[in-house]
């Protein structure tokens, strides 16, 4: 694992990227098979400057490609690239490392094999050099990790050993005549800064996912790609008969201007998750059309108008007129909006069925209509019962099984509920095969899929439902919503859902929009060891979990656009690997948080 204070044009990354391919080509037995590399940088380069100034390094040009075809969007925070198959993760730090380096969640201390220093002289980029910077250098570093820098600055020397690195002089390079180097000879056990939200992975690697979803699939795939053993049970006959089986489902981010850790969360879920769907090599009915969102009324047009005032990147939502929006998505609608130009619709129960094939390939063991009934801990294992007495026991269980997830005593006390709602499919028209983009409004309408000429159209919201039976009642009201919104437009009047074709199912979520990943909490253990949390915080106990026990759940309504990036959080966090996100946005990830917050502000914390 290789960290590096200045990213720039990644010429150091793309130079021991190459140099990675060599060693493995020589040695292909070698334990070394992966390459993980962590670089932050302040001032990001567009995609075009990027390729311009790859021009000068020729033969880099494979690597180069790579890069420059997954290239970020310029928001701040991490970015992770998944390159060569997954054989090369890389973590674009996008800001001031000095502050950067503050947010960095516990994951990553003393992980670094090797830092690389800017190349740049101090005097060029005096912000940077400071001792809090050495120092955070010194807690990333593992013991008998390395450092190496151009400069032979003496305040550069001085401050990384104070920071605790051994450092001397080596002959430079071309026209430098000295340079750094520094060895981090010994470190000591770091304190955990928020020990409530700690996440703890697992030293096995072998593990029982139960669920038959898109969580459950593109978890599947992360964890073998780390070399787990990964078998998934699933309740049903076949996958994604769950919420994952809609015929499509629309991709766009989750924008909130008032909430900085959903929005945080979202933006870069959603440019993860489409950089992860473009080089996924497995095929689904998708199109990457573009999502319009419309301000129908005078709540949503606020709603717009503040996601529009946060400065977003271009590449990620710009304003539409109402004068344009016919032109972009080819029907009228007499409403402005905010556009995702990189949004579209997939087919999620195409996609869920397609990841698991490609798993099962890489070695993924499958167990259809195996339904969980409970779990139970048996000689440091999870032993599963499951209905008509079947049984199995495994090392590490994680529980990715949607609105079901709250049925086992581990988990009965967690702040989930369920969701149910109605996706109504209507043929094309004339005038609905004009539709360009996903339409949102008080609900969603798709382009037609060229697969089977339909539409979808929804979808019904029943909270604390269960109810995956036909309605006739949401059938009108998926339609009427549709005309309500744009009273003016014709076209919205011959929709057509008297065929009752619909598709009924149920999600999870929660009362933050949030997902849930991590370890599965202790409820009981949590209201004792944090009953006096308010008052007593620097005494704080690590969050009391179940051992060997995670889960994945909550994603609500936007599961195509949290997925990818929950599940790649997940298997790094139960690999012992850094973890592609900040401490304050992790947080809001953790199963716990609903309870936490109670307790930090000492107020009374009920069961789900």
């Amino acid at each position: 694992m290789v960290a590096e204070s200045g990213f720039g044009t990644g010429l150091n990354f793309l130079t021991l990227w190459q140099a990675f391919d060599q060693f493995r080509e020589a040695h292909p037995q070698a334990q070394l098979q992966r390459l993980h590399f962590i670089s932050f940088e302040k001032f990001p380069l567009t995609r075009a400057d990027l390729a311009l100034a790859h021009q000068h390094w020729p033969e880099l040009a494979p690597w180069a490609e790579q890069l420059q075809a997954q290239w970020p969007m310029p928001l701040p925070g991490c970015h992770r690239l998944l390159l060569d198959e997954g054989r090369v993760t890389l973590d674009l730090w996008f800001g001031d490392i000095n502050e950067l380096t503050s947010q960095l969640d516990d994951s990553l201390n003393q992980k670094v094999d090797a830092w690389f220093l800017d190349g740049f002289a101090p005097a060029k980029n005096p912000d940077m050099w400071t001792q809090n910077l050495f120092n955070a250098m010194a807690r990333l570093a593992r013991p008998g990790g390395t450092l190496a820098t151009f400069t032979s600055a003496g305040f550069v020397r001085r401050g990384l050993q104070e920071a605790g690195f051994t450092m001397q002089k080596r002959k430079g390079f071309g026209r430098k005549r000295e340079m750094l180097c520094g060895v981090m000879e010994q470190t000591l056990p770091l304190p955990c800064s928020t020990p409530w939200f700690n996440r703890t992975g697992s030293s096995k690697r072998e593990v029982a996912i139960i669920g038959g979803g898109i969580a459950s699939a593109l978890l599947s795939l992360a964890l073998l790609r780390r070399g787990w053993q990964v078998a998934l049970y699933c309740a049903d006959e076949a996958p994604a008969l769950g919420a994952s089986g809609n015929r499509q489902g629309a991709l766009y981010p989750l924008l909130s201007k008032h909430d900085e850790a959903l929005n945080r969360f979202f933006s870069n879920a959603f440019t993860f998750a489409r950089r992860f769907y473009d080089q996924l090599p497995v095929k689904f009915d998708h199109d990457w059309c573009g999502v319009t969102q419309l301000g129908w009324d005078e709540k949503s047009q606020h709603k717009i108008a503040q996601m529009l005032s946060m400065d977003l990147p271009a590449e990620l939502a710009v304003a539409v007129e109402a004068n344009a929006v016919e032109q972009i998505t080819g029907v009228a609608t007499n409403c402005s909006g905010i556009t995702y130009p990189q949004g579209g619709w997939l087919c999620p129960a195409e996609l869920t069925r397609n990841v698991l094939e490609l798993a099962q390939q890489q070695g993924l063991q499958i167990y259809y209509q195996y339904q969980l009934q409970n779990l139970s801990r048996k000689d440091d294992c999870w032993l599963l019962n499951f209905a008509g007495d079947q049984q199995a026991t495994h090392s590490v269980v994680v529980l990715a099984n949607g609105h079901q997830i709250s049925r086992f005593s581990q988990t009965s006390t967690l702040p989930v509920y369920s969701v149910a709602g109605q996706v109504s499919h209507i043929p094309t028209t004339p005038e609905l095969a004009e539709l360009k983009q996903v339409l949102c409004y008080d609900g969603y309408l798709t382009p037609q899929n060229p697969a089977n000429q339909h539409h979808c159209i929804g979808a019904s919201y029943h909270r604390g439902s269960e109810d995956t039976a036909y309605s006739e009642d949401d059938q009108q009201q998926n339609r009427q919503r549709l005309i309500d919104c744009f009273p003016q437009a014709q076209w919205a009047k011959e929709v057509d859902v008297s065929d009752k074709e619909a598709r009924c199912g149920v999600r999870c979520a929660t009362r933050d929009h949030l997902p849930m990943v991590g370890n599965v909490p202790d409820y009981e253990a949590t209201l004792v060891e944090y009953a006096s949390l308010a008052e007593q915080k620097d005494e704080a106990v690590s969050a009391p979990f179940f051992d060997d026990l995670f889960m994945f759940a909550a994603l609500g309504s936007r599961g195509l656009c949290s997925a990818p990036l929950c599940a790649e959080i997940l298997a790094a966090q139960m690999s012992d690997e850094p973890i592609p996100m900040d401490a304050s946005t992790l947080a809001a990830l953790n199963p716990n948080r609903l309870w936490v917050r109670k307790l930090l502000k000492g107020k009374a914390v009920k069961a789900g």
